[in-house]
């Protein structure tokens, strides 16, 4: 029986687009195939860096001895990692963190230019406090390492009718270590910072130069309000006038501080603190007294 043909050609057609369409996939893959695996070469291509050759101390300047080359695959290949050629630039820079061995060394964990260890820093027995601060407490982000700065403590004094605000002076002139990661190096410059992957100007915390005494009072007023720091003049070294203030009603200023030493009514009286446990709420009592109106002169540290 002879085939129309029509029905000869439709069938080579058909065999045609079958051969093209199996040949495209089979580019299409190969294709494929190929860009995944440079893909994954790229990834994974070995990078030569400087990694720690034995367990390194902070504060400790690093050596040609400490330090190792070592073929780590780029993707695993932390931000800031030196290589080989910028040996010159670690040699003879103190360690800011320690070290494992084989950990890569990179700029973060390096001191810059005339900048030492924090713990290298403190004279014997000071303390470094670390304070949380948002964009208007720390004046913008313009506080810097090497300024001084006042604390005040602000903290709320409740009772079953009234709610007031209290604002006392804490601590004066303590000296500002550190700006978030930023310790003080005056010689940095931005640019520099930059490529250490620091923004100087924005940070959610100082480190504070504290006594062991003044780093109790500080985590006391932590627990009960919030610090507010203020930025002294570089030659100013007065003494800090002010007296607690109290404001809300009326009621408010016949509730102060009893004298030094002593507990408020509000503080003897204890705050109602709500629990959840298992869904349930219920009210537990609770009381809080923190001798602190006496901090300011006895806790002073001259620059």
């Amino acid at each position: 029986m002879k085939l129309p043909a029509a029905s000869v050609w439709l069938g080579l057609a058909a065999a045609a687009a079958g051969l093209f369409a199996f040949y495209a996939a089979q580019r299409y893959l190969t294709d494929s195939s190929a860009e995944v695996e440079r893909a994954w070469q790229a990834r994974y291509a070995p990078r030569d860096v400087l990694v720690a050759a034995r367990d390194l101390d902070p504060g400790r300047p690093l050596a040609a001895p400490d330090l190792a080359k070592r073929a780590v695959p780029s993707a695993f290949v932390p931000g800031g990692a030196f290589e080989p050629a910028r040996l010159r630039e670690v040699i003879g820079k103190p360690l800011l963190l320690p070290l494992r061995a084989g950990d890569p060394i990179v700029d973060s964990q390096v001191a810059g230019r005339n900048e030492t260890a924090l713990a290298a820093r403190l004279s014997d027995g000071a303390r470094a406090v670390t304070v949380p601060v948002d964009e208007v407490s720390s004046q913008a982000g313009l506080v810097r390492p090497g300024d001084r700065v006042d604390l005040m403590l602000a903290e709320e004094i409740e009772s079953s009718d009234e709610r007031c605000i209290r604002v006392k002076p804490l601590l004066e002139s303590l000296a500002v270590l550190a700006t978030g990661r930023v310790q003080g190096d005056a010689t940095q410059g931005a640019e520099a910072l930059l490529r250490r992957g620091i923004d100087a100007t924005s940070y959610s915390t100082i480190t504070l130069d504290v006594t062991p005494e003044q780093a109790q009072q500080l985590a006391l007023a932590l627990r009960v309000g919030e610090l507010i720091p203020l930025l002294r003049g570089d030659a100013d070294t007065s003494p800090m006038q002010l007296v607690e203030r109290i404001e809300g009603r009326p009621g408010c200023a016949r509730r102060g501080d009893a004298p030094s030493g002593e507990r408020s009514p509000a503080a003897a009286r204890g705050r109602n603190i709500e629990l959840l446990i298992g869904g349930e709420a219920s009210a537990q009592r609770t009381r809080l007294w923190v001798p602190l109106t006496a901090a300011t002169k006895s806790s002073r540290r001259e620059p």
